[in-house]
């Protein structure tokens, strides 16, 4: 059976379709990614109706593809991206209504576990943080033999960063200095705990493209495994030579030209708040995640 996935986030809208055998074996066919930038369109707390459109749009698009490709199950699930927003039933009901499509709005708790089930697909994981970076927050779980012992979403993202602090696409120096600023403040009043020898795993588009770019310029057999030397070297890299890393970004995802800065100056200072020295970075996540739930 084919399964469509759809993971609404704060700055993308993907799709993703598994094949599914009797025996519950998943293979990937294939995925469709478009950039909403529903962060982009809160204002005061509030989603607008211009951005209830996109993503009624989207959805709609997304429909059409399945239809296409003879997706038997669609499952479109949402995190932060509407979570945080203060009209999020007004924005379920106009989606629904608009689109004929019930987006499932996961709790905190419930997108932990889900990180949690997709990382186990890539590492034999029962301990460690797992660390997910997306536009509009930063979801940060703890987990201690198998149980999330901690989770929290903090309320700062890649796209949000950039919006709030960049007069251009890219953060000069001054900016850069604002944000990690505000991002330490946010860390000092959280209730994170710090273990002894800390292990952490990352998910989702900010962490990857990280990888992925560190890859490309310091000639990486993965993008798998990344250490904070690397994590400074890149992001002093684009900082001080813009035009020659930032080609870099364009060719391996062109779609997080504006939010990789902002994105590797929250995994900085996360990393460095943690004392951890390597992150792991897992090609699965919460759509994996949300499949393995629906299939049990």
């Amino acid at each position: 059976m084919k399964y469509g996935i759809i993971d609404i986030g704060s700055n993308t809208i993907r799709l993703n379709l598994y094949l599914v055998d009797e025996d519950k074996n998943i293979i990937s066919l294939a995925n469709k990614k478009y950039v909403a930038g529903i962060a982009s369109y809160v204002n005061k707390g509030y989603l607008t109706k211009k951005g209830a459109d996109k993503i009624v749009d989207i959805l709609i698009k997304l429909e059409k593809l399945c239809e296409t490709f003879g997706v038997e199950k669609v499952y479109p699930f949402a995190t932060a991206s509407i979570r945080n927003i203060k009209n999020k039933d007004e924005v379920l009901e106009y989606v629904s209504k608009n689109a004929g499509i019930h987006i499932d709005l996961v709790s905190g708790e419930e997108e932990a576990m889900l990180g949690y089930l997709g990382v186990k697909q890539d590492y034999n994981i029962d301990n460690g943080y797992i660390i997910d970076i997306g536009g509009g927050s930063t979801e940060v779980t703890l987990m201690e033999d198998g149980e999330i012992k901690y989770s929290n979403s903090l309320p700062i993202g890649s796209l949000s960063l950039q919006k709030t602090y960049c007069n251009k696409i890219i953060p000069d120096h001054d900016e850069a200095k604002k944000m990690a600023k505000e991002t330490k403040k946010l860390l000092k009043k959280s209730s994170i705990p710090k273990v002894k020898n800390p292990v952490a795993y990352g998910i989702g588009g900010t962490i990857r493209v990280c990888g992925n770019v560190c890859m490309e310029v310091f000639e990486l057999p993965s993008p798998m495994e990344l250490d904070t030397d690397l994590l400074d070297s890149l992001y002093k890299k684009i900082i001080d030579e813009k035009k020659k890393v930032l080609t870099k970004v364009l060719q391996v995802n062109p779609a997080r030209i504006h939010t990789i800065t902002p994105g590797m100056i929250i995994l900085k200072e996360l990393l460095d708040y943690l004392n951890i020295k390597t992150i792991y970075i897992s090609k699965k996540g919460a759509r994996e995640g949300y499949l393995t739930k629906v299939l049990k």
